[in-house]
């Protein structure tokens, strides 16, 4: 059986994931300093469209909000700040200019 579309966009989510993250004890997890990089060269324009201002501080914002007990923000953890992103790009694909995921 072949992928799908979207099955292959997952894939492809996960080896990007597995590019900046590190192995420790079986579980992969980014610190603040890989999750920084990650969003900021997988993302360039998200970031300089919702965070021009405070690119850092937007990143480390999403840090605080989703790291655990280890300071490190796992896969789960990361879906989840992609997934407001996501939401951002489809507000925005509807013409709504914010940055807010909330809405």
């Amino acid at each position: 059986m072949v992928a799908t579309k979207l099955e292959k966009s997952v894939f492809e989510i996960i080896r990007v994931y597995h590019e900046y993250s590190r192995k420790k004890e079986g579980w992969d997890e980014l610190n603040l300093k890989e999750l920084t990089q990650i969003i900021k060269n997988e993302y360039p324009v998200f970031l300089s469209t919702c965070s021009s201002a405070d690119p850092d501080g937007y990143i480390k914002n999403y840090f605080d909000e989703y790291k655990n007990k280890n300071n490190e923000v796992n896969f789960n953890a990361y879906m989840k700040i992609m997934g407001k992103m996501a939401n951002i790009y489809h507000k925005r694909s509807h013409n709504d200019e914010t940055c807010d995921d909330r809405k």
